[in-house]
């Protein structure tokens, strides 16, 4: 289950910003240390009962031909930049970097965030998807991110040490985070959604990460990495 979570626009200025992308490698964490939308069919005018048909339009030159857009709403892509993890002896805190870019062609506004902390486990994708569709808790929300425009913002996510899972590593106790997002907006013409969920761990070499020690003691993780996970929301 979703273990924490809440609104995430405590803090943001804007920049320009493309989204992160990529998925992980299925061997992900290594061993501890030892220490748009579909376009609707042209819609076809009868003429009133009785009346007389008419003969079909002419067909305009080709020079007077112009570009009709049916695609004209925003579209968010997520990004994220882990900066720390405090585990501590009652809880464990990630702290994050969000960013939110609005990669449409229409100002994407009421725009809310959520951000919520569960562990890798074999009910990881049952625990993402009724996240995903949870509705929107209330909380603050962004007035606009206007077209090829994005919006960055640090906040954390907390879950107490009774609710994450623990895992046997090496003969150390574990954990494999992962951070799971919602971002739901609207626009003129209907409401979007956007989800997304990253593993979490320590940057190792290649393309793996490590996992967080959880018998150390309090601890500071600060040279963390992500792997987005392949499922998610867009719509």
């Amino acid at each position: 289950m979703a273990l924490a979570g809440g609104g995430l626009f405590l803090l943001w200025r804007r920049h320009s910003r493309a989204a992160l992308a990529g998925g992980p490698d299925p061997d992900l964490f290594l061993a501890p240390e030892p220490q748009s939308e579909p376009v609707p069919p042209p819609v076809r005018w009868l003429p009133p009962a009785g009346a007389a048909p008419q003969p079909p339009p002419k067909e305009a030159p080709e020079a007077s031909r112009g570009i009709v857009a049916n695609g004209l709403r925003p579209s968010l892509e997520i990004g994220v930049r882990p900066l720390r993890c405090l585990v501590e002896d009652s809880q464990v805190t990630i702290e994050f970097e969000l960013d939110l870019f609005n990669s449409g062609a229409a100002p994407a506004r009421a725009v809310f965030a959520e951000a919520s902390l569960l562990n890798a486990s074999a009910t990881q994708d049952q625990d993402l998807a009724a996240f995903f569709s949870r509705p929107a808790s209330a909380g603050e929300r962004l007035d606009v991110i206007p077209p090829m425009k994005s919006v960055r913002m640090t906040n954390r996510v907390v879950a107490p040490r009774t609710s994450i899972q623990e895992y046997e590593l090496g003969g150390h106790k574990a954990f494999v985070p992962v951070i799971a997002f919602n971002a739901l907006y609207e626009w003129s013409g209907g409401q979007g959604q956007t989800s997304a969920a990253y593993l979490v761990g320590r940057e190792a070499p290649g393309d793996k990460l490590g996992p967080l020690r959880l018998d150390l003691g309090r601890r500071e993780y600060v040279e963390l990495g992500d792997r987005l996970l392949p499922v998610g929301v867009k719509r």
